[in-house]
């Protein structure tokens, strides 16, 4: 296991790594604003909009890709967008920052998911969904289906990114860990409440606390809660590994015949929990990748999560961030033992 001080000698092993992203793709878009005043119309804030206050940033499944690609691995996006004004600007997004996106199909018969969030200082004031969450059709299915199959022999591993949006069907996720296990593609699974069960024999399972107690219908209160869990949840699906996140708690890794791992947080100060989830399962599937043991990959990840935490909105995590985490880790404990 490497020690905490070394980590930075290890990020150059997930460089170069291909990882294939598979789920919902969202377009984030945020409106900057200043709130001076209350409106005389009814008991809510007016929004002064900044003239430059404006940007739009890929979410969901495309922000693991980011986060694949700013960590230095070579990350290729599958899935759907509308074929709408949001979708081509979704694609464009991502091809400007060096995501391939040939197996992205675009659907004319439902509008690309977008989340547009008023912001003003820093918080969010209101959030406003447009999409459409029933699952796509068998005809999106097939052709994401047909394009994954083109460039799976050429991937290291693979991420199943479920947002409940509708496109990770059943019978999408069965046939995609078919031709991974066909073709010896270790695959990292990100889930939401829907599919929860669907993702057998997956390589690494990467459920959050409220997923699990959901699914199991337990309360997990603590960390031999969550490795009761985990074990059941290794046993239910015949996966290889389980990582269960507890936010402020840390996570659990729960192997077959292996002591759990615990890793507690790292980070102290949350200014905003977006993409951690997207972050750690963007750095577990790197380390799979790289062959890295998973319990070095739990604890890179712990520290990819405290950078995310500590930026607002949803920001894609670099090497150098994860040093300064690491850095400041070492120098908390160091004052915690003097």
């Amino acid at each position: 296991m490497i020690p905490d001080n070394n980590i930075e000698n290890i990020l150059d092993n997930l460089r170069g790594k291909r990882v294939l992203v598979t789920g919902d793709l969202i377009l984030d878009h945020y409106i900057e604003g200043r709130v001076d005043r209350i409106s005389p119309e009814a008991p809510v804030p007016i929004v002064s909009l900044a003239r430059s206050g404006e940007k739009w940033v890929p979410g969901g499944a495309a922000n693991v890709a980011r986060n694949i690609f700013s960590l230095g691995g070579i990350p290729l996006m599958a899935g759907t967008t509308g074929d709408d004004s949001e979708g081509r600007l979704l694609v464009e997004l991502l091809e400007k920052e060096g995501i391939d996106t040939d197996a992205v199909v675009l659907d004319s018969s439902r509008p690309t998911t977008s989340k547009t969030r008023i912001m003003s200082g820093g918080h969010q004031l209101i959030r406003l969904d447009r999409e459409v969450t029933e699952p796509i059709s068998e005809k999106t299915e097939t052709m994401i289906s047909s394009r994954i199959d083109r460039i799976i022999g050429k991937l290291d591993a693979m991420v199943l990114e479920d947002y409940n949006k509708g496109v990770l069907t059943p019978d999408l996720i069965s046939g995609i860990l078919a031709v991974a296990r066909r073709e010896n593609v270790p695959v990292a699974v990100d889930p939401k409440f829907m599919n929860f069960f669907e993702f057998r024999g997956c390589t690494l399972f990467k459920p959050n606390r409220l997923e699990t107690s959901r699914a199991l219908g337990m309360e997990i209160k603590s960390v031999e809660d969550a490795i009761e869990a985990g074990d059941q949840l290794l046993d239910r699906l015949s996966a290889g590994s389980v990582l269960i996140t507890l936010g402020g708690d840390g996570s659990v890794l729960c192997r077959r015949n292996i002591e759990p791992f615990y890793r507690p947080a790292a980070a102290r100060h949350v200014f905003d929990v977006s993409g951690a989830g997207d972050t750690v399962i963007a750095v577990m599937a790197l380390s799979i990748a790289a062959g890295l043991p998973l319990d070095d990959g739990v604890r890179i990840s712990s520290f990819a999560a405290a950078a995310t935490c500590s930026e607002p909105g949803v920001y894609a995590v670099s090497p150098s961030d994860i040093i300064k985490e690491v850095k400041r880790y070492s120098r908390r404990k160091d004052s915690d033992q003097s």
